[in-house]
Order: C-alpha cells, then structure tokens, then sequence
C-alpha cells in the first residue's frame, strides 16, 4: 500500500532528477530562441487604434499608452516565464497569438501577420509538454513496477 508509494516516490528521485535536467535544456534552448524570433515585438497600443500603425501614431493620440504584453520575450526570464505558461497549457493561446500578430519593433500587431511562428509554439508545446511531460510518468510507473515486484520478491 503506502509503503509501496513511498518507496516507489524515493526511489524515482534521481531519475527524476535527470528528467528536470533535460526539461530545463528544453526551457533555455526555447527560451534564446524566443527572444530572438519575439524581443521587442509584443507590445502594442492601447487606446484609441483608429489609424494606429506605430508607436509614434498610438502615442500622437491623447490617451493612448504603448504597452508589453504580461507575457513577453524580451529577455530570458520574461521568455521562461512565457514558456512556462506555455507548457501548462493554461492562456497558451493567448501568447501564441500575439507571437502570430507582432509585426516588428514598434509596429502595431496585425491579426496573423506571420503564420510562420506558429511553428516555434507548437515545436515547443509537443517537444516539452507532451514528450517530457511523458518520461515523468514514465519513470514513476517503471520504477513502481520494479518497486512492486520487490516487494513481491520479499513476501
């Protein structure tokens, strides 16, 4: 019963170990990637967007503020945190989308100005979120197999 949980639990902790390794080389090969594909490209106008095409036009217009998106690749934290939300699978469309919208630096975003990127979300969410995600439960039914038969073994 418990035993066998618990012992099954300490027993894929260095598995485990290997397993963050690997999903944290994921998260920092994605990362770089993002900010150089994203840096700068998701802030975008809020206000008043008649005529909007740039910073200098969202901001002629009294009111108006040139805002980052809450998740953003400018740098690498900002990009972890992005890829973290990604990989949870909770308001990934969302940052999906404003990657597909941005145009460029100081550009207003454009509904699926480049479809192209779409590539980089969905790389990353079958890579990290269903491949490592997958070694994870992997390992733990492995070794609670192999801690089972033990224990068989003994009684």
């Amino acid at each position: 019963g418990l035993k066998l949980v618990v012992q099954t639990l300490l027993s894929s902790l260095k598995p485990i170990g290997n397993i963050v390794l690997i999903c944290c080389t994921f998260f920092i090969i994605f990362g770089i990637l993002g900010v150089q594909l994203f840096k700068g490209l998701f802030y975008h106008c809020e206000g008043d967007l008649t005529g909007v095409e740039t910073k200098a036009d969202c901001l002629a217009i009294p009111g108006n503020k040139w805002v980052n998106q809450k998740y953003n690749f400018d740098n690498l934290g900002h990009a972890l945190m992005s890829l973290f939300v990604l990989s949870s699978k909770d308001g990934w469309v969302d940052i999906m989308y404003h990657g597909l919208d941005a145009r460029g630096i100081d550009l207003q975003p454009k509904r699926n100005h480049n479809e192209w990127r779409l590539v980089y979300f969905i790389s990353f969410l079958l890579l990290v979120g269903f491949f490592v995600l997958n070694m994870f439960v992997g390992v733990v039914v492995e070794n609670f197999h192999r801690c089972r038969a033990e224990q068989e073994k003994e009684e």
